[in-house]
């Protein structure tokens, strides 16, 4: 899977403009007035989100900015307890009421082989207690930063592709073993119109953010996640 993500990526990369002249912080304010807004405000905790980003691997300057502010969104929305998107907030947040039982430790046992990776190894791993919430929420944070590395800085923009496609592995799985181990739940969550909206809005944010960065559409996990938003209605 990684070396065909590899592959299709670059072969997309001679489309992403690297515009890293202006500066990091000068595009993010020309191009992402809400992220840069957002930098603004939460501004105090950018050194040690900086040291947390080198430490993570993210040490060129564009996807160091990107992983600061990906901390910040982290950090609004739970202040707001709303996800964060483009500069509104949308309940509900990660409330276990809002989101199936299910775990990472329960789901990970049942990931598909094509769905294992980097995401499912190291973050399900380290976060055994987190739910489908605590999912979508990450891979909120990403869908808002990815574009623009992929933008102004492509030789770092793979790892930004990699985590996205592999969170939405991750949501396809929870999807799928909600669907069969857990009816009831399913049921409920497509029942939960906040729930449901939230999953519907920033699955699709993703997608698009992949698209943007030149991933053709067949490597963008969706199949359970498009079968459950056709279940909305």
């Amino acid at each position: 899977m990684r070396h065909a993500l590899t592959v299709a990526f670059f072969l997309a990369a001679s489309c992403v403009a690297n515009a890293q002249s202006i500066g990091p912080h000068s595009a993010l304010a020309r191009e992402h007035p809400d992220l840069q807004k957002l930098f603004n405000e939460y501004r105090i905790y950018a050194p040690a989100f900086e040291k947390y980003a080198h430490r993570q691997g993210f040490r060129k300057p564009v996807e160091q900015l990107a992983t600061v502010v990906h901390e910040m969104v982290h950090v609004a929305s739970a202040r707001h307890q709303g996800f964060f998107i483009h500069g509104t907030f949308y309940e509900p947040y990660v409330a276990a009421s809002a989101w199936p039982r299910l775990s990472n430790r329960d789901v990970m046992p049942q990931m598909l082989l094509p769905e294992k990776g980097l995401m499912h190894s190291v973050y399900m791993a380290a976060t055994p207690d987190n739910r489908l919430g605590n999912i979508i929420d990450e891979l909120n944070a990403y869908a808002h930063v990815m574009p623009f590395v992929c933008r102004h800085e492509r030789e770092s923009a793979e790892k930004q592709v990699r985590n996205v496609v592999g969170l939405l592995h991750i949501v396809e799985a929870y999807l799928r073993v909600a669907r069969i181990v857990s009816p009831g739940e399913y049921a409920a969550l497509l029942a939960n119109r906040a729930s449901a909206g939230a999953i519907a809005t920033i699955t699709q944010n993703a997608w698009s953010a992949l698209a943007g960065c030149g991933l053709p559409r067949a490597m963008v996990p969706r199949s359970e996640t498009e079968a459950f938003l056709a279940r909305l209605g």
